[in-house]
């Protein structure tokens, strides 16, 4: 007798709640990458456009409107990030990304409020001292009357000569 097996053996109670969860975040994310498709898309030709040369009547067509501007809507137009012009000859306004608008939010600015200078830890203020007093002896050992360093001694010597002192200071 052949050993048969059925799906519905092992298949949990629950089974078709999981296959619709299941579903809808596969939708979900179909949704997203679509979306996320389509804004690089968007961007690619908004980039291929500001790419592209302006034809000759477009040309035209946006110095006469140029000349006939005022000093105020033409530092407007050159200041203004958002105001693009595309190859056509149209002024058109891009939204600004997410960083410009926290940028520009001046959320997390520093507005001059005075902040509060760390106090220096007891702990590091005598270490500090230790070590630099280690510093003064290890330097006038490794160093000559004239002050150059000894023969065959470099700075890292008075280092770890300091450091060993340090240690012997505990």
């Amino acid at each position: 007798m052949p050993f048969v097996v059925d799906d519905d053996d092992f298949r949990r109670d629950d089974y078709s709640s999981f296959d619709d969860r299941d579903r809808f975040e596969l939708d979900m994310r179909n949704r997203e990458n679509e979306e996320r498709r389509r804004r690089d898309l968007e961007q690619r030709e908004r980039d291929e456009e500001d790419r592209r040369a302006l034809d000759s009547r477009a040309e035209k067509e946006l110095m006469s409107a140029l000349e006939k501007a005022t000093t105020q809507e033409m530092r407007v137009i050159i200041n203004d990030p958002t105001l693009r012009i595309s190859s056509s000859g149209r002024i058109t306004r891009t939204r600004p990304s997410g960083r410009d608008v926290i940028r520009g939010s001046r959320q997390f600015a520093n507005t001059g409020i005075p902040l509060m200078p760390k106090k220096p830890r007891k702990k590091n203020k005598k270490h500090c001292k230790n070590l630099s007093t280690c510093l003064r002896q290890a330097n006038s050992e490794q160093r000559t009357k004239s002050g150059k360093i000894r023969k065959g001694k470099s700075q890292a010597d008075i280092m770890r000569r300091a450091q060993k002192l340090l240690r012997k200071m505990k």
